[in-house]
């Protein structure tokens, strides 16, 4: 017969039953640097550099939330930028094994919660706005714990230049982008919902009439799938002058795509070649291309 002990301080001490334990994410940089988008982010704009000291400086909305080993919803907290101290989450959890998700945007993020459902995050079938995103899984045992994050650009920068020169009846220039993301998964941050369409309009200045090189951009939620573009050019009068469609474009995320060409190939005294080209520029642009943007209008599709 062989007996043998082991001493109470070898053994494994199994957590308190219904006790929880302090856990603290601190959302402390970004991966990427942050710049101008469009003129409607003007006022959230950037110096460049990886490091954003509050997360309220360029972000409307943040939220946190907790889903257990089974995917139910454990907690959701919402901050904004009223916040002082956005961006830092102190919670409460029993042990186990938990997924984290996090979303930083702007005003109209929303965000839906409930796996089984819907589980995704948006605005709503209106136009992306700069979002970031992070999603892992923690484990809590005997212990606290303290972690800093760091969110990952989940939109794509499209990006048009119209090479030949801009027609002196041009009144406004349309971008159509057609299957776009209505929303993007909380564990993957990639294409949850949609798709739609979206319509993006700018207003040719006088000053860009009889010039080359117009300009404009917009972001993009599909950085899953291609897409088809379609670029029209109008009169005053609505009349169209010129209308291409781009197919298979593609956005990367935090990554600008550029379709640049010559748009008026059959009016008098243009190219003769209608033909636009597509190319990746892994770097943001930090200049505000165009500043006549429209109201945006509500996509319909989920």
């Amino acid at each position: 017969m062989l007996l043998y002990s082991c001493r109470k301080e070898h053994s494994a001490s199994p957590p308190e039953p219904g006790k929880k334990y302090r856990v603290t994410f601190n959302v402390t940089n970004f991966r990427s640097k942050q710049s101008a988008f469009a003129v409607r982010h003007v006022a959230r704009n950037l110096a460049a550099g990886d490091t954003l000291t509050a997360l309220n400086s360029y972000f409307d909305m943040f939220h946190y939330i907790v889903y257990d080993d089974l995917r139910n919803t454990v907690r959701h907290i919402i901050q904004d930028s009223t916040m002082a101290g956005m961006g830092t989450i102190v919670d409460s959890l029993p042990p186990g094994t938990y997924r984290i998700s996090m979303v930083a945007g702007k005003k109209c993020l929303a965000v839906r919660d409930t796996f089984f459902t819907h589980n995704d995050y948006g605005y709503g079938g209106n136009s992306w706005e700069d979002t970031f995103f992070d999603s892992f899984m923690i484990t809590i045992g005997t212990g606290g714990i303290t972690q800093d994050v760091t969110l990952h650009r989940t939109v794509g920068k499209l990006e048009l230049q119209i090479l030949d020169t801009m027609p002196a009846n041009a009144d406004s220039l349309v971008m159509t982008v057609y299957d776009d993301a209505y929303s993007q998964d909380l564990f993957s941050g990639v294409f949850m919902g949609g798709p739609i369409v979206d319509r993006f309009a700018v207003r040719i200045p006088a000053a860009a009439k009889g010039k080359p090189n117009f300009a404009m951009d917009r972001l993009i939620g599909n950085c899953s799938f291609q897409f088809p573009v379609t670029i029209t050019c109008k009169a005053a009068d609505n009349s169209v002058i010129a209308s291409v469609a781009v197919q298979n474009v593609n956005t990367p995320p935090n990554v600008k795509t550029i379709l640049s060409g010559d748009l008026f190939s059959a009016l008098a005294g243009h190219n003769s070649s209608q033909t636009f080209t597509t190319k990746i520029d892994t770097a943001w642009g930090t200049t505000t291309h165009q500043a006549g943007f429209s109201l945006r209008k509500r996509n319909f599709g989920h």
